[in-house]
Formats: C-alpha cells, sequence, structure tokens
C-alpha cells in the first residue's frame, strides 16, 4: 500500500487480544474496500516513545489525518499514547489529527488524566456509542464546536464467520455436555476479553448458585485475559477452585480462527454478558453472540436510546428470547433470568451484521472529508 495515505491509523501490533485493534484492521478492510489505499494502519509501539512521535509528527508532515484509536490494550498502562498527539502537534502543525474513544464513562481516573493532552491536540473525535459521546460532551478540556461536531459510528461485530460448520457445531456440543457424574444439563457461554468490566467473577458465582439449585451448568469462556494483569486469570481459575467449579469450567482462551470461534460458542445454550456498564453499541462481544439463534442474558443499556440507531441489535435485546438485568443484579438473579430464557431458544435469532461495516466506513470517509476540506491538509496522491 501506498506511504502516501491520506489517514494513517496508528495502533499496537503486541499479540495480544484486543478488540480495538480488531476494530481497527476490520475498518481498514471496509475503507479499502471503498477507497483503495486511502487508509493505512501503523504499528509504532509506546515503549519507543520518540519513534512513535516521530512516525505520527512524519505522517502530519506529509499532510495525512493522523487517526489513533484508544485507549488500546497492546499498550497496556502506558500513558505514553496519551500524550503522544501532543507532542507531534508542537512539532509540526500540519496535517491533521483524529482520536476514536472506544472507552470514556468507564476509564480510570489516570488513564482520563493521561490522555488530556491528545484530547486537546485533536481536531476531531469519533465514539462508538450514543452514551460515550453524551458523556463526552461534558469534558471541559475540548471546545463546543469540535464536540459538537463528534459523530457516533457504530462498530461492526469483529468476527463474522462466513459458515459455521454443523459437524463442528456438534462435536463442541458433545464435548462441552460431557459424560457420566460431570455430564452438563445446560451449557452457558461468554464471549469476549476479560477484565472487571465484563464481571468474570460473577460468571463463576452465576454458575455457582444454579448448580446449587441442583441444574448442572458447564461455563464455556472464550477469551481471554488483558495480558499486563496476569494475576487476574489465576485469581479467577482459584476462584472457579474454591467454588468447586473445577469440572464444570471449559476455559478456552482465545480462539483466533473465526469459525472456530463461532462454532465453539454455537455449542451453548445461553450466552451470560454481564457487563457492569449495560450492554451498548461498542461491545464487539455482544455484537459477536448476537449473529448466533441462541437466548442471552445481559445488563440493561444505561441509555434507552442506545440501539435507535440499530434496528437489529435493538430487537435483539427486546427479543422474548432476551433478558436484561440491572448491571448491579446479583448472581441469583442472573441464574434466575438465565433459567428463564435458556428454554426460549426457538424465538431466539441471529442478527446479519455486515452491512454495519460498510455503513460504517462510509461514514468514516465522509467525516475525514469534512475536516480535511476546509484547510485542504491533504490530498490523495494518485499519481505518485
Amino acid at each position: 500500500m501506498s506511504q502516501t495515505s491520506p489517514v494513517v491509523m496508528f495502533g499496537s501490533a503486541k499479540p495480544v487480544t484486543c478488540a480495538v485493534m480488531d476494530y481497527a484492521h476490520r475498518l481498514r478492510e471496509a475503507i479499502e474496500a471503498q477507497r483503495p489505499g486511502f487508509l493505512r494502519v501503523e504499528t509504532i509501539e509506546p515503549d519507543r516513545p520518540i519513534a512513535f512521535v516521530d512516525a505520527i509528527v512524519k505522517a502530519l508532515r506529509a499532510g495525512a489525518l493522523v487517526h489513533l484509536q484508544m485507549p488500546i490494550e497492546g499498550w497496556g498502562n502506558s500513558v505514553a499514547p496519551g500524550v503522544a498527539l501532543f507532542a507531534a502537534r508542537a512539532l509540526t502543525r500540519k496535517g491533521r489529527i483524529v482520536v476514536t474513544l472506544h472507552e470514556w464513562t468507564s476509564l480510570n481516573a489516570l488513564r482520563y488524566l493521561s490522555m488530556i493532552p491528545d484530547l486537546m491536540a485533536a481536531d476531531g473525535f469519533v465514539f462508538v456509542s450514543p452514551r460515550q459521546r453524551d458523556a463526552f460532551l461534558r469534558t471541559p478540556w475540548v471546545g463546543a464546536l469540535k464536540k459538537a461536531s463528534a459523530p457516533v459510528i457504530p462498530i461492526g461485530p469483529n468476527i463474522m464467520p462466513a459458515r459455521i460448520d454443523p459437524d463442528r457445531v456438534a462435536a463442541e456440543r458433545a464435548k462441552l455436555l460431557g459424560a457420566g457424574e460431570t455430564r452438563a444439563d445446560l451449557v452457558v457461554g461468554f464471549f469476549g476479553v476479560l477484565y472487571a468490566s465484563k464481571r468474570p467473577d460473577l460468571l463463576l458465582r452465576t454458575t455457582k448458585v444454579l448448580h446449587q439449585r441442583g441444574l448442572k451448568v458447564r461455563l464455556l469462556v472464550c477469551g481471554d485475559f488483558l495480558w499486563d494483569k496476569p494475576n487476574d486469570r489465576t485469581s479467577f481459575l482459584a476462584l472457579a477452585h474454591e467454588l468447586g467449579l473445577d469440572d464444570w469450567l471449559d476455559f478456552r482462551g482465545r480462539i483466533d480462527d473465526e469459525g472456530d470461534l463461532m462454532a465453539t460458542l454455537a455449542a451453548s445454550d445461553v450466552f451470560l454478558l454481564p457487563y457492569a456498564d449495560g450492554v451498548s453499541l461498542r461491545r464487539g462481544s455482544f455484537q459477536a453472540a448476537s449473529q448466533l439463534a441462541l437466548p442471552l442474558v445481559t445488563t440493561v443499556p444505561e441509555q434507552v436510546d442506545e440501539f435507535d440507531a440499530m434496528p437489529a441489535l435493538k430487537a435483539k435485546i427486546e427479543s422474548a428470547a432476551t433478558a436484561l438485568c440491572a448491571a448491579n443484579a446479583s448472581p441469583e438473579a442472573f441464574a434466575d433470568a438465565l433459567i428463564r430464557v435458556a428454554p426460549q431458544k426457538a424465538a431466539a435469532f441471529g442478527v446479519a451484521l455486515d452491512s454495519i461495516w460498510r455503513e460504517a466506513a462510509s461514514a468514516h470517509l465522509a467525516f475525514y472529508d469534512a475536516l480535511a476540506a476546509p484547510a485542504a491538509r491533504y490530498r490523495v496522491a494518485a499519481a505518485e
């Protein structure tokens, strides 16, 4: 791809589970389908801060629009991404800077403070959820014009298999159910990166409640913990042992092959996605699970209009096969919800979401064009 691409998106190349970088690559592919060569992804890690800032400056001086996704798991707790754009802007006035904020309301105080310099340096912002944008509108660090022009562009699913092999689903189903004394009555599936707002401890405690009620439940976990918090996985497995769930936890970790992942998830009876901040458009794990015709238990959206822009997903959460619990509900309440919707498989449906990426690409291109047009900061170097 030409190094003179009008938009350069910076990110992490670390081989870790990171939904934000999965999103970045999906978005590049969707934009490539509409404008070949228009956007490229460059991966410079912040543990090389000079090289990181230098790469951004080089792109800006070439007249490109630099697009940073924040936060990215591969960058861990480094504060470098939060000041890199500010430092680059101090070195050149050329180019434009855009930041997509995948999280805002759930950021911890240190990460919030570390991002303030980049917020001040950015020329434009993109959000993936109305709730995140509404909260951002109250920040004092960004001018009213920039806040008002910040669009919400929903993410598409990072996982979109072309086909799910029914034989593979049947094989996984047999494996998950097991045999003998440890044969399960019900398989509860979970997909996503495991960190505090995904409530990994609640997954286990809800499973324990169901066992106490005489229901043999196997918990399937497809996803892993943050790479920079290695003790979290140890604590999770220790809690499973403490609760007597060693034989009832099937922890798969990250499954890279999309077909294998979806076939494994499809072998579940019901999904449990207990987001601490409510189900929302920014949750790629929810979108992935929504493509399967299985019952679902998740948490109430914090904004009533969260899914108004995506009727298919709105129908999914309003389905008779979906139960919404309060974010602070007890394991007992989640257990009740699972028992209630698990038999509703006939009412469950999968949602086709492939069009979201086309729409996201078009919306990004319109945003890039609008941001660049007044100052003519970049042009497609087709002749180069």
